[in-house]
């Protein structure tokens, strides 16, 4: 390995190559269980955020959450609803421009295959929940999680 050396008043400057050949495989198990850790709670902290009607969406996304959980991956919202919701516009056809066919017991639908757009309506949300509820629950839980994934992976 050659360096080359600088000298100024006061300080030096050394430039040099160096390899470093780090091995955290005894650390894998920690680690494994910090992320598990992490994908579950965001998505438990994210749930008094999400829209709640009759709970089918938040058990959903629950579940499609649990089936990756370990995996560095959190799903926000099940789709279609999920970007629907989340973004909290009023979607209408891009089609036609109209909103979707209210469905005698059913009620209003899209038809299948539809392409939707926003429009500047936001949507409206009952028990103080709403949209965007990613970016609060992470504004809201990031330090704690950032604690208790360096406890469990064994950073203190």
């Amino acid at each position: 390995m050659s360096a080359k050396t600088f000298h100024f008043e006061g300080f030096s400057i050394v430039l040099a190559n160096m390899r470093c050949e780090v091995h955290l495989d005894r650390f894998s198990g920690q680690f494994a269980r910090a992320q598990f850790w992490l994908d579950s709670q965001i998505m438990t902290d994210m749930v008094p955020h999400m829209p709640f009607l009759t709970g089918t969406f938040i058990n959903l996304t629950r579940g499609a959450s649990a089936s990756l959980a370990g995996s560095g991956l959190v799903v926000a919202g099940v789709g279609p609803m999920g970007r629907y919701l989340h973004e909290g516009k009023v979607m209408v056809n891009a089609a036609t421009g109209k909103g979707p066919a209210n469905i005698p017991g059913v009620g209003p639908r899209f038809t299948q295959g539809a392409k939707l757009m926003p429009t500047s309506r936001n949507l409206k949300y009952s028990n103080s929940r709403g949209s965007q509820w990613v970016p609060i629950t992470i504004a809201q839980h990031k330090r704690e999680w950032v604690k208790e994934v360096k406890h469990i992976a064994g950073g203190g």
